[in-house]
């Protein structure tokens, strides 16, 4: 038993936890009295730890997608491709007489943060969830037609059950998909040389005939002149797509009469939605973003008057706009089936870390990565070592104080990556429910990204540039309490086996399926945290097994803080 004793009064004990402490500490228990207890810090012996490939992942209808090209020198190239289903704004429309688009747009914001205001009122960002080489890192990105009907139930269930789709379901779609290119724009960076930028994006004032106009309304005799033009609105970074007019003109404005813009339902079989693909245009290069496309904007902008009568039989073309809805979103009326999918070639070095895991004694490294990639286990205690416990605090009147899990990031592996999970995710992999510590936690931040700070699992970085990561820190100790204490009916919490993900939201805790399920230590795996799918980022932490003694204190731990009578 590894261990050290401290013999302190426990009024000092209680000082020192919390002001060496900005969390919280569990005593369990009422104590009276000074001079009584022992503070004891155990370490587990038995931890058994290791990594397993997640292959497909269920990744339809995902509340956010990744859409890109993102090169990670450890683990591999992920290419993320994103398929949705399209709906009208406003069901059976009427477009007037004789409509003509005069452009149509997809705007999709990216998540950004206000970093200045300029003296001219532009606004400076930065970026947030974009992955990769950012502004420089372009990739070809195509729009095309969908073909394929996104099902919302599964008919090998007699309808019964809701379709999934997998990560890997790409070929379903690609012998259906349109060959006529839709983001058609002359600007290379809205196609051939796509890339995020963080630019603030203006409209501006523009006359009925699409010609910009000055601060009077007057037409300005230089049209190519942005200096000169006037900005009408400011909309925060996003992707920004001109698309092709004669398309939608044909498909939307000229189909009224057709009956399959009489309701979604019709609409939805009739056009099936758009394809966004990616390719890499140079090997390491590219960037991949996390985006909602529930909040995109596509509008459709046309020239139509009302319909002609004999005492007005010329009546005057007005400027008008039609909008389309995509992506899904559980909590709103978006019922847009949509599938994100991800094509990942593995490094030599993931593949060989993953093939090196060992169950039964645990690994020396683990390799946990979002998207189709990998998740890591834990198995806390052995028998005997359980046992023992569970008899001292039984017997002995041991109480838990506080128990963490530290996971320290091999800086060594990790050193030529330049982004790193900003945070893990510990679960009950045997339940695929959250563990008590997370439902205990109520702490809340200005970013909803940082909530459940005593849970924990917050990347713990270097002071100095590169800011490398060091470790992570996750509190269990109400469920070790569970675990070691006996319950009002006598029993004793099954010793589960604990999961290790990667996290876009602390916030989200569903799980989504496994295409193959797989076993961890004879226990089957069917599905894991709907978070880690989100996530595009891995890293590479130290195990159990340590076979470099300068690497012996980065060892994986569970540290228990016990009190006890002395």
């Amino acid at each position: 038993m590894k261990k050290s004793i401290f013999k302190i009064s426990f009024l000092l004990l209680f000082v020192l936890f919390i002001s060496c402490d900005k969390d919280f500490n569990s005593l369990d228990s009422d104590v009276i009295g000074e001079d009584h207890f022992d503070l004891e810090q155990y370490e587990v012996e038995n931890l058994v730890a290791y990594s397993k490939a997640t292959g497909p992942v269920q990744a339809n209808n995902l509340p956010l997608n990744a859409l890109g090209v993102y090169n990670n020198t450890k683990f591999g190239v992920t290419k993320a491709h994103f398929v949705t289903q399209v709906e009208l704004g406003t069901e059976n429309p009427s477009f007037g007489y004789n409509p003509v688009i005069d452009s149509v747009y997809l705007y999709v914001p990216y998540f950004s943060e206000i970093q200045s205001t300029e003296t001219s009122g532009e606004r400076i960002y930065e970026l947030d969830s974009v992955y990769g080489n950012a502004e420089t890192g372009k990739f070809k990105l195509s729009v095309v037609e969908n073909g394929y009907f996104l099902r919302d139930f599964d008919p090998t269930d007699n309808l019964q059950s809701s379709q999934k789709y997998y990560s890997n379901d790409k070929p379903l779609i690609d012998p259906f998909k349109g060959t006529e290119i839709l983001n058609n724009s002359s600007a290379t960076s809205q196609n051939n040389e796509f890339y995020f930028s963080k630019k603030e994006l203006y409209i501006y004032k523009t006359n009925g005939a699409g010609l910009y106009l000055d601060s009077n309304g007057a037409v300005l005799s230089d049209q190519n002149d942005v200096s000169l033009r006037v900005i009408k609105e400011r909309k925060s970074p996003g992707m920004w797509l001109d698309l092709k007019n004669s398309f939608f003109q044909q498909k939307i404005i000229d189909a009224t009469a057709s009956g399959n813009l009489f309701n979604n339902n019709s609409f939805k079989n009739y056009f099936r939605g758009l394809l966004f693909e990616v390719e890499e245009i140079n090997p390491g290069q590219g960037a991949l973003a996390i985006l909602d496309f529930s909040r995109a904007e596509l509008k459709i902008l046309y020239k139509a008057s009302a319909d002609p009568t004999v005492e007005n039989p010329n009546p005057v073309r007005t400027r008008r706009e039609f909008s389309l809805k995509m992506g899904y979103n559980a909590s709103s009326t978006l019922r847009n089936n949509s599938i994100n999918f991800l094509e990942h070639t593995n490094s030599s070095d993931y593949t060989s870390g993953l093939a090196a895991a060992n169950e039964v004694s645990g690994s020396e490294r683990l390799y946990i990565k979002g998207g189709n990639g990998s998740v890591a286990f834990i198995d806390l205690f052995d028998a005997t070592e359980l046992q023992t416990l569970r008899n001292n605090v039984a017997n002995n009147n041991w109480l838990v104080n506080d128990a963490r899990l530290t996971f320290y990031v091999d800086k060594s592996q990790m050193l030529n990556v330049s982004d790193e999970p900003e945070r893990i995710y510990i679960y009950d992999a045997t339940n695929n429910i959250v563990l008590l510590d997370y439902t205990y936690d109520s702490s809340t931040s200005s970013n909803p990204k940082n909530n459940k700070v005593v849970f924990g699992g917050i990347i713990e970085r270097e002071v100095d540039e590169p800011k490398k990561g060091i470790k992570y820190t996750v509190r269990i100790t109400e469920h070790i309490k569970s675990v070691l204490k006996v319950d009002s009916d006598g029993e004793y919490m099954d010793n589960i086996k604990i999961g290790i993900s990667v996290t876009e939201s602390i916030n989200l805790v569903s799980t989504a399926m496994l295409k193959t399920p797989f076993t961890a230590n004879g226990l089957e795996i069917k599905s894991i945290p709907l978070a880690s799918i989100l996530n595009p980022l891995g890293t590479i932490l130290f195990g159990n097994v340590i076979t470099d003694p300068l690497n012996e204190d980065k060892k994986l731990k569970l540290n228990i803080y016990f009190t006890k009578p002395n």
